[in-house]
């Protein structure tokens, strides 16, 4: 009855707008712009005064009134930071008159001194300065936003190294990075947090070690900020938001030729470099020096046709030194024998970890969007992304493990391990990581009198390659000292004081920073080959109903196909030397590592108060293996087979929506209602390993098992190559799927007074499984055997349902009158579907998703995962303020502030396995613009934040939990301009250079073996260049 109701009170409502649009008047329409830079506003304002007509500008800064009852009228455009302007404008019926809008700071009420004169900003300031103006545009898309948005433009905080996107997006609130490169909103995980580009989904890979993989989640680290206006963050969706933004989406919006009236080409050059690197004069590869370049074109040609291009490149070196300890009885469990039981609040040191990382990452992108004005209404839009991205990572990491401790041995100050029962190991491990994105996109809109309409395809695509042995090394060695007595004395909470490592036999020290106390054992190889597609394609109209309640209904549809295909490999290789005998001590062994002596990385400076680390070379044992292969046990056909079907998946995922949005002004268009409802159907197509045993068995004409004189099936083959091709198949594994899911959303904004905005909105949402649930491999049982724990089915259950979540998000908005805002929200999200483990007996609808056989396999458990029945809510509150201090002394005009506080928690019966989210940050900065001089001071701030549940054991106390440490992260930005076309430039990110810490305690745990777990040091990374704008 109440559907009914409604569906009645709506359809009334379009014909009475539909009457009221028979009484038509005229047209005015013409373009706003920023009258000192010459750029074309987008969301500016434009209202007739003493009517409800309201329209806003496109991206191109154009508008249009229609329906403006004949006669003189007044017509008032607003935009952030530009005040307002009023224009008289006659009004011929059924005429179009052209008006432009220049805007300026001019335009707005000058304030008074003391003594009442007026005091005029400084032209330059509020005019010219690309901080301000960035500042002005974000404001302003928040503001007459539809829904609740925070939104950063890419001019805003100044110049940032190699266009890193996180470094902007870091000072969003409820904005937080895991790794510095998988984004989080609200605490929602990455994988739920949709990323575009123009609208379009982007091609993204994230896997372990950022080589690929089966996650949703976006790798920032592939975009650069070169071809960008602005990043938008939602925090409520419209019908047009995809479905699975849990509890928001980012899209990046790239820059258009129209969005400026005459040309502009910027370019700057730079070097970077990192403080902590003394060894500043190091050859390739590891030197510190890298010349950087970006450089944008805006061309708007004529009128009707305009272009840009911009692109850049730019290489990074990251020493990444980290120390990590091992504490039996802290996060470790012991064992009652070789680490005997301890209390809670008595662990002891086992081993600790001293790690020597350099990173290498290059970066380039090259980008194009071509313009074109079909004709007045009609414009189309082809715009090329594509980006590059290289990474070369060596960690060398020494190992210091006691082994074995005997009772009474240990506290927590000293641990003395048990004669010859300790190790040395020291591995080396070399990561190559090439990725290529591109994206192709083709954009029409149509602005017509009675229907708006937008069409675009795209397809975005991303290719990831992780290869070693290819590339010309191992990707990892280990070369060992077994036999060895390790002690730690005088342990604090960095590091013990003292470690002596002797041998366990002779006493005599041992060096375990010299080579030739080591002896190679091992080497691995891998290739990871990971490909994403995204193709999408939209179409929507929108038709604005005039009358005493203006309504405006949009009709969508949209369809986004994604490919995710992987293959990979990896291999072991034991080493044995000439004698053709392995061995983990030099005594009396050929199998030393000095021969093997890394010349570069090998003699780089160790932090930590340790000595240089030594280490062997990747590349020098693969020629060594090229050369002698007897010397080493390769990996034969048969584990490589393996290897390769293991890695080998592809899912093809399709979302085909649609949905009806309608937008309602009240209350003298006080009251703005946006709802409406989008339905999504998910289709899946996946194929992925399959394990079955059965498939070498000798069978009769009946398709029975011969079976041997031990009653088992004899196997048609006994080669272990060829058992494996027929009972382990590449991509054996075939599944679909599909499923409806409907979002209802509603977005409400009420002005209580012109500059105060109350918001509030309600939807739903969900969050897909990863690939793996669909392309993972599955394991068969042995029919012939009896179900038992051991011969089972194991498999991702393609059955599970999406995580979803109900959310309730409000805030108020403050505006204040020159350039500024203030903001405070609180939001409620509840959670259920979460994935756990399980075993449960198979039923006929679980096997039907899998083509199984339920007479055969239905006496069978199955080993997989299911959706919980507990659930979360997620509470959480962000304060934001942002205002340029117009109203200092002159002397003192320029300065602009801004501040945020995110805190949110998890609440719930299984809040303790919700962890990852970061429950406080804080950021706030200042900025002080001259003529000549901008500065920029930025603070962020993460607060202590528990990543997950260290798994019970013996002497583990329960609560245990791995935590990061607070970080408080300071950046600086200076850029002196010579002339208006001239400047110099610095960044100055992580001033402080302040370490990753990562902690793993419990409620007894004393301080002492809390602190410095893992302790990182990424160093301050100096920015210095030069620009040009012209």
């Amino acid at each position: 009855m109440k559907h009914r109701t409604a569906l009645t009170f709506l359809i009334a409502w379009i014909f009475t707008s539909v009457a009221a649009e028979a009484q038509t008047g005229g047209t005015i329409e013409g373009r706003v712009y920023n009258q000192a830079t010459g750029v074309n506003l987008a969301r500016a304002r434009l209202t007739v005064e003493g009517t409800l007509l309201e329209a806003f500008t496109d991206a191109d800064g154009r508008y249009r009134l229609s329906n403006v009852s004949p006669g003189q009228v007044q017509v008032k455009v607003f935009y952030t930071g530009l005040g307002l302007s009023t224009r008289p404008i006659n009004v011929m019926l059924g005429q179009t008159i052209q008006q432009e809008f220049p805007m300026s700071a001019a335009q707005q009420k000058p304030e008074m001194d003391a003594s009442g004169a007026p005091i005029l900003l400084d032209k330059f300031i509020v005019g010219d300065s690309r901080e301000m103006t960035g500042t002005a545009i974000a404001i302003n898309e928040q503001r007459f936003a539809p829904n609740m948005k925070n939104v950063v433009s890419t001019d805003e905080f100044g110049d940032v190294p190699d266009g890193n996107v996180t470094e902007f997006l870091k000072f969003v609130p409820g904005v937080s990075f895991n790794g510095g490169r998988e984004i989080s909103i609200n605490g929602v995980p990455s994988a739920y947090v949709p990323v575009t580009i123009g609208g379009f989904s982007t091609a993204s890979l994230i896997g372990s070690g950022g080589e690929g993989g089966a996650g949703r989640g976006t790798a920032m680290d592939v975009f650069t900020t070169s071809n960008l206006s602005r990043i938008e963050v939602s925090f409520s969706p419209t019908p047009e938001s995809d479905g699975a933004a849990l509890a928001g989406s980012v899209n990046m919006v790239p820059r258009s030729s129209f969005e400026r009236s005459r040309p502009a080409f910027n370019v700057s050059t730079y070097y970077s470099i990192l403080n902590n690197g003394r060894d500043i004069q190091q050859s390739s590869p590891f030197k510190k020096f890298h010349p950087a370049l970006d450089f944008s074109w805006i061309a708007p040609v004529n009128k009707n046709f305009g272009y840009t291009i911009s692109g850049g490149f730019s290489t990074r070196m990251t020493d990444m030194e980290q120390i990590s300890n091992v504490w039996r009885g802290g996060g470790t469990a012991t064992n009652g024998g070789a680490f005997p039981n301890t209390p809670f609040d008595q662990p002891y040191l086992s081993s600790i970890t001293v790690q020597a990382a350099g990173r290498k990452a290059s970066r380039s992108s090259l980008a194009a969007t071509f313009d074109y004005k079909i004709s007045s209404r009609d414009r189309l839009s082809l715009s090329v992304q594509s980006s590059d991205f290289y990474a070369n990572q060596d960690n060398q990491t020494l190992t210091f493990d006691v082994g074995r401790v005997l009772p009474g041995q240990f506290s927590l100050a000293a641990t003395r391990g048990a004669a010859g029962q300790g190790t040395l190991g020291l591995t080396n491990a070399r990561f190559l990581r090439k990725t290529w994105t591109y994206m192709p996109s083709l954009v029409w809109r149509h602005d017509g009198l009675w229907w708006k309409t937008d069409a675009g395809v795209a397809l975005s695509r991303s290719r990831n390659r992780a290869r070693s042995i290819e590339e010309g090394v191992f990707n990892q060695t280990t070369i060992r000292r077994t036999g060895v007595t390790v002690s730690f004395e005088d342990v604090g909470y960095w590091r013990p004081r003292t470690v002596t490592v002797s041998d366990g036999v002779t006493g005599a020290p041992v060096d375990p920073f010299a080579l030739a106390n080591y002896v190679v054992t091992a080497a691995t190889g891998h290739m990871r080959s990971t490909d994403d597609a995204r193709r999408s394609a939209y179409a929507n109209a929108r038709h604005d109903f005039a009358g005493s309640l203006p309504l405006s209904l949009k009709v969508g549809v949209d369809l986004r196909e994604t490919t995710r295909e992987g293959r990979g490999f990896s291999t072991s290789y034991t080493y044995l030397g000439p004698d053709g005998r392995a061995s983990t001590t030099p005594a009396g062994s050929d199998d030393l590592a000095t021969p093997f002596l890394n010349p570069t990385f090998g003699q780089r400076i160790q932090v930590n108060d340790f000595p240089r680390l030594t280490g062997i070379s990747n590349g020098l044992l693969l020629d060594h293996y090229r050369a002698k292969p007897t010397y080493f046990v390769a990996p034969d056909a048969n584990a490589l087979y393996r290897s390769e079907v293991g890695f080998s998946s592809i899912a093809m995922e399709t979302i085909s929506s649609a949905y009806v949005r309608s937008d309602l002004a009240l209350l003298q268009n006080r009251l703005k209602l946006v709802g409406g409802v989008r339905a999504e159907q998910t289709n899946i197509d996946a194929q992925g390993p399959l394990t079955d045993p059965t498939r070498n068995y000798q069978r009769d004409a009946q398709g029975r098992p011969i079976l041997g004189a031990n009653g088992r099936p004899l196997p048609i083959t006994t080669d272990a190559l060829e058992v494996s091709k027929r009972t382990y198949l590449d991509r054996g594994t075939h599944v679909e799927k599909e499923y409806l899911r409907i979002f209802p959303s509603l977005n409400a904004s009420f002005n209580v007074r012109e500059n105060l905005i109350a918001r509030a909105a309600v939807y739903s949402s969900i969050g897909r499984p990863s690939f793996s649930q669909y392309a993972g491999a599955l394991s068969l049982p042995d029919t012939d055997l009896l179900p038992s724990p051991s011969n089972r089915i194991a498999v991702p259950n393609v059955g599970i349902k999406p995580w979803s979540a109900q959310t309730v998000n409000v805030r108020l908005e403050y505006y204040f009158a020159r350039l500024g805002q203030f903001s405070v929200g609180t939001f409620r999200r509840d959670f259920e579907n979460f994935f756990g483990n399980t075993v449960f007996r198979a039923s006929p609808d679980f096997l039907a998703l899998y083509g199984l056989d339920p007479n055969l396999y239905g006496a069978y458990d199955v080993s997989t995962q299911h959706n919980l029945p507990s659930r979360v809510r997620m509470e959480g509150t962000s304060v934001n303020y942002k205002q340029a201090l117009t109203f200092l002394p002159v002397w003192a005009r320029g300065v602009q502030v801004f501040g945020n506080l995110s805190v949110q928690r998890a609440l719930g019966e299984a809040a303790a396995d919700f962890s990852g989210y970061v429950p406080k940050t804080i950021n706030w900065g200042a900025s002080l613009t001259r003529e000549r001089l901008v500065v920029n001071l930025n603070w962020h701030y993460r607060g202590r934040t528990r990543t997950g549940l260290v798994a019970a054991g013996p002497s583990i106390e329960p609560e245990t939990y791995t935590w990061l440490a607070p970080r408080l992260v300071t950046d600086v930005v200076a850029e002196y301009r010579f002339t208006a076309k001239f400047s110099v430039f610095a960044n100055l990110r992580n001033l402080y250079h302040v370490r990753e810490v990562q902690e793993i305690y419990g409620p007894s745990t004393p301080a002492i073996a809390r602190g410095r777990v893992s302790n990182a040091d990424y160093g301050s990374l100096w920015t210095i260049g030069v620009k040009g704008s012209f």
